[in-house]
């Protein structure tokens, strides 16, 4: 069995332990594993029909674990009966936090939430208010606008990219993101940083284990419903004292599983894969 792990080249070094816990496990699994950048995929449609190509030559993975914002690719691959982990159309709603929103408006506590082109300066709210790229992740192309000036200058940063645009809640710098695997909860840590207003561990925040309340396992309940998460992380913001909902990482990062547990998810998602494939023997 044949398998691609993806990654944007410029992704690749600071994502390096990941990747090579993936190639141990799937060696361990007896799975050949690839790590593909998507520089080197061509694809596309030829004399009607769909194609793959990798460095210039046609080829079939048995799965792909997509881990870059690619879903229209990943929707290719499906309709290719390449299976893209997470699937295709969880990629498209997580990567597009105007989609996230609008599912899950009226299910789930959230800010109010102004979907704005970036090439008009609609000020949906009074200041202070945080400005995100629509598909920005990682707590990249995340902006907090205090007056016009700063809200006209995140708009131009995030262009060509549209925006959305929330309230600033009232404990910024503060999250908890639950990590699903196989839609189950499998943990969650609390993250706070001293000095931002976002509360990324890739930005400098600090991180714990903590376990997530009923109201956050009853949102997580309601996102199981609606998107298949084959290994994802659910993020909630805290506002006046409550959970709210923020978005979902689609190629969720791993480093506080391995930083607070003794859990190689590496190992975990791959078996997790197998057993959808019906390879769990492998």
């Amino acid at each position: 069995m044949t398998g691609w792990i993806v990654y944007d080249a410029d992704n690749v070094e600071r994502n390096r332990f990941f990747i090579d816990r993936w190639m141990a496990a799937a060696k361990e699994a007896g799975i050949a594993l690839s790590l593909v950048l998507t520089q080197q995929i061509a694809w596309g449609i030829l004399n009607g029909q769909r194609f793959l190509k990798l460095s210039g030559q046609p080829v079939h993975p048995d799965f792909v674990v997509m881990r870059g914002a690619h879903p229209l690719l990943s929707e290719h691959l499906e309709a290719m009966d390449i299976p893209c982990f997470n699937p295709a159309r969880t990629a498209a709603i997580c990567n597009d936090k105007r989609r996230t929103h609008s599912l899950f408006s009226g299910l789930l506590p959230m800010m109010d939430t102004a979907f704005v082109e970036c090439d008009r300066y609609q000020q949906p709210f009074p200041f202070p208010v945080v400005v995100k790229a629509s598909r920005g992740c990682g707590g990249r192309q995340v902006y907090l606008a205090q007056d016009m000036v700063m809200y006209e200058a995140a708009l131009q940063k995030v262009w060509p990219d549209s925006a959305v645009v929330q309230p600033l809640c009232s404990q910024p710098g503060q999250d908890v993101r639950v990590y699903v695997l196989n839609n189950r909860i499998i943990g969650a840590m609390q993250r706070q940083s001293a000095s931002d207003f976002r509360s990324n561990v890739g930005l400098g925040a600090n991180s714990s284990p903590v376990e997530p309340g009923k109201d956050i396992r009853r949102c997580v309940d309601v996102v199981l419903q609606k998107l298949d998460l084959v290994l994802a992380g659910v993020d909630f913001i805290l506002h006046k004292g409550q959970p709210v909902f923020n978005e979902i990482e689609d190629a969720v990062g791993t480093r506080m599983l391995y930083m607070h547990t003794n859990r190689d998810i590496a190992a975990d998602y791959l078996a997790v894969i197998l057993t959808r494939l019906g390879m769990k023997n492998v």
